[in-house]
């Protein structure tokens, strides 16, 4: 039973943060760079490692789930090409609701970097870009967008989902739009996608291109994101079927090889029976809003980023993951125009009243002159 609550939980936590398509196995940064690397109100964030409770006094856990992309090409290996977080997601809890939320920061977010000028988010991994970039850094700046305090994390291989894909017995996933192939040489091994319209039953291999795919969407990244995300919601509704029991070896082997996390087995038990009582309408998803802009000077290259709107980030962090949208003039005028006739229909009971009242005290002093 305690092979199943560590699967559990760390599978929501892939499943629920859509890092699980990108990633290369790494050893946590600050194992290597040191755990006081998160300066001043940083001191405290994903240094705890002890213990056994997760949650403290029912307040939102945070944890942050980060991929990097280590990728061959033609010209660099893998070494020399450097790591980069291909997506970012913070992972909200919130145990006194019973709800999760599942917040994506887009990889070319342009926001200033943690003691530096601003840069890619997507930048802050890699220690060719920052002498001190990984996860210290990528954290630091999360906190500093968000205003929050990140509480553990979770790195995962992109392995992970190939193979956790093809232990489930794979993902019908609906294409809604034209037959799209997609070829890239550059990279080594090649990238070869293929999706045909309507539904395709995706493989490990299959899932993985699925979730790669970004040139066919008009957003293109910001699409591809909301894609990530519908996609683990059906694989989170997957993992907890009751048929995944007879899977826990299998998913257990997977974790152990692809994911590193600073959760506690004690912490991961209480995880996971959170998870298993989280219905999929309590889970929220939400993107960071933004503008694309092009011609953006970084460093000696202009390139195209996404200028992230900062007060909005803050508060949908802030409302869980719903930010309301605001009425628009005819709604407001409809609710105006409804009040008003509220408040005259009233005014004339109210007035209807009087009337009833003063006739019924005329005809009672009347009675008492007879």
């Amino acid at each position: 039973m305690k092979y199943f609550y560590r699967i559990v939980a760390v599978l929501m936590l892939c499943s629920l943060a859509g890092m699980v398509m990108f990633l290369y196995r790494i050893k946590p940064d600050y194992e290597n760079k040191g755990k006081d690397s998160l300066i001043g109100k940083k001191e405290d964030s994903i240094l705890d490692t002890k213990g056994t409770e997760v949650f403290n006094d029912n307040e939102v856990l945070r944890v942050l789930v980060l991929g990097v992309d280590k990728t061959a090409t033609k010209q660099l290996s893998e070494e020399k090409n450097g790591m980069r977080s291909d997506t970012i997601m913070l992972f909200s809890i919130d145990p006194a609701n019973n709800r999760v939320q599942l917040l994506s920061v887009p990889r070319d977010s342009y926001i200033r970097i943690h003691g530096y000028d601003k840069n890619k988010i997507n930048a802050a991994f890699s220690d060719i870009v920052y002498p001190k970039g990984g996860l210290n850094l990528v954290a630091a700046t999360v906190e500093d967008l968000l205003d929050v305090k990140i509480d553990h994390y979770a790195l995962i291989d992109y392995k992970a989902v190939t193979q956790i894909v093809d232990a489930v017995g794979g993902m019908d996933v609906e294409w809604d739009r034209p037959d799209y192939t997609y070829k890239d040489d550059w990279v080594v091994p090649p990238l070869e996608i293929s999706m045909k319209r309507g539904i395709n039953h995706l493989d490990g291999k299959k899932a993985v291109d699925y979730l790669r795919i970004r040139k066919a969407y008009e957003g293109q990244d910001i699409d591809r994101i909301g894609a990530q995300q519908g996609f683990l919601m059906m694989l989170f509704d997957k993992l907890k079927s009751p048929s995944m029991i007879l899977k826990i070896p299998e998913l257990l082997d997977i974790v152990d090889e692809f994911v590193e996390t600073d959760l506690t087995y004690g912490q991961m038990v209480t995880l996971a029976r959170f998870g298993l009582g989280v219905d999929r309408e309590d889970i929220s998803t939400a993107t960071l809003e933004g503008t694309n802009v092009n011609g953006v000077k970084i460093g000696r290259d202009k390139v195209s980023v996404y200028k992230v709107d900062e007060n909005y980030a803050k508060e949908v962090v802030l409302r869980g993951g719903v930010v309301e949208p605001e009425e628009d003039e005819e709604d407001i005028e409809n609710e105006n125009n409804s009040r008003n006739s509220n408040k005259e229909r009233n005014l004339e009971k109210t007035d209807k009243n009087s009337k009833e009242n003063k006739n019924d005290k005329d005809k009672r002093e009347i009675k008492t002159k007879k």
